[in-house]
């Protein structure tokens, strides 16, 4: 809510951090939509799974977006850096399948 503490950009320059805020968030929303649309619109148990961890890995540009959008520039971006670690462990963890059964 407008004038209550932390409801705006603490620090750096407002529309730096709006634009940076944005970005983040349109990251997020293009790393969690596609599997969800997938998944949406043919159920099947493996894109479910895809869109499960798609939305896993989307947290970390959402967190990301929100800390940008605290004022937090710096913190922001060192949590988006980790975006690519995020996909590295997910391939690995790919390579070993675990029995559903």
């Amino acid at each position: 809510a407008p004038g209550l503490p932390g409801s705006g950009p603490a620090g750096g320059t407002p529309r730096a951090t709006a634009v940076l805020a944005t970005a983040l968030g349109a990251a997020y929303a293009a790393t969690a939509a596609r599997p969800y649309v997938h998944a949406a619109l043919n159920p099947s148990p493996p894109l479910t799974q895809r869109a499960v961890g798609g939305g896993i890995r989307a947290t970390i540009p959402l967190q990301a977006a929100l800390a940008a959008r605290s004022g937090a520039t710096a913190t922001s971006l060192l949590v988006a850096s980790l975006a690519p670690a995020g996909r590295m462990f997910a391939r690995r963890a790919g390579m070993r399948k675990v029995s559903i059964t």
